[in-house]
């Protein structure tokens, strides 16, 4: 995870080495050889009373259907967070890891860190209400790919099948799009320095769907751009603007709206678009208890059948 700072000591390294000689031998013949491919990683994070038979049972699994993943066991959230730079694929998390509010903090911080892809979730719990409304207040953003177990009610069989679902990509999809209408300007890089006037119809962690308004711009595929969001509009406190780097990965056919992927999200930038993916998930949701509490005052039949599922429960 690249950041100013880190930037700033690579620069003052690398001058630091300018008065050194290079590294000769085999020193040099290592640093000069190709690196090797990232190690995959599942992690499972346990907490100190998860049932050790079950973690056994867990690796088992692992080393027979997956043996080229790297199968790792912790038992802390500090243990856990030292894999942060490791490419995970999967976390399996005992949500009392340690308690669960900071059990899902520790997860959002793992997953604010990953630019590159989402962090699948395999939550493990004992109380799957708690866990929900935990996690509606610290990660909605990523319930997309995101998935829990009831334990020890569910069979082992059915823990397994989770496991190979997430692995196999069912949870694997980048992040689920708000439909919007953030009104934003936007330049397109080595075009100078007008800004055309957008909308964003959609929104994620990962990409958007902008449009431009008036004609303004016919989109390309490949080029980059600068999206400017209207901050303060959007969350009370913040900067007037918010700048964003993205590229051009598909072009609709009428050449005014693009599919985008944001591009050189620092850890601050990404914290920032996770707050601003949080406020429209809260309206989101707003929104739509609204309309079912309006459902149910305008249609008699639907309150009727509402009243009889609250006595059934």
């Amino acid at each position: 995870m690249a950041s100013d700072n880190n930037s700033s000591k690579s620069v003052s390294f690398g001058e630091e080495l300018k008065s050194k000689s290079k590294p000769t031998g085999d020193v040099f013949d290592y640093l000069q050889a190709p690196r090797k491919k990232r190690r995959s990683f599942v992690i499972l994070a346990a907490g100190p009373t998860f049932d050790s038979e079950t973690i056994l049972s867990i690796q088992k699994f692992m080393r027979t259907y997956f043996p080229k993943l790297a199968f790792v066991a912790v038992r802390s959230i500090e243990e856990l967070l030292k894999y942060s730079m490791r490419n995970i694929v999967l976390a399996i998390v005992d949500d009392q890891l340690a308690s669960r509010v900071e059990t899902l903090r520790s997860i959002r911080r793992l997953k604010e860190q990953k630019h590159d892809a989402p962090l699948p979730t395999l939550f493990l719990t004992n109380d799957s209400a708690g866990l929900i409304a935990d996690y509606q207040k610290e990660l909605p953003v990523w319930h997309e790919v995101d998935e829990y177990v009831v334990m020890p009610e569910a069979q082992r069989h059915t823990l397994f099948a989770k496991i190979k679902s997430g692995l196999e990509s069912k949870y694997q999809r980048r992040a689920r799009r708000y439909k919007t209408s953030i009104p934003v300007t936007f330049q397109v890089l080595d075009s100078g320095e007008h800004r055309f006037k957008g909308v964003i119809h959609d929104f994620s962690l990962y990409g958007a769907l902008i449009g431009s308004v008036e004609d303004g711009h016919r989109f390309s595929a490949k080029d980059q751009i600068v999206v400017h969001f209207p901050l303060s509009q959007m969350i009370k406190g913040k900067a007037d603007v918010f700048r964003v780097s993205a590229r051009v990965r598909r072009v609709l056919i009428t050449g005014h709206k693009a599919g985008i992927s944001w591009e050189h999200l620092s850890e601050e930038k990404l914290a920032i678009m996770t707050e601003m993916l949080t406020t429209l998930v809260d309206v989101t949701l707003a929104k739509a208890a609204g309309a079912s509490r309006a459902r149910l005052l305008s249609d008699p039949s639907a309150r009727a059948e509402e009243s009889t599922k609250i006595k059934g429960s």
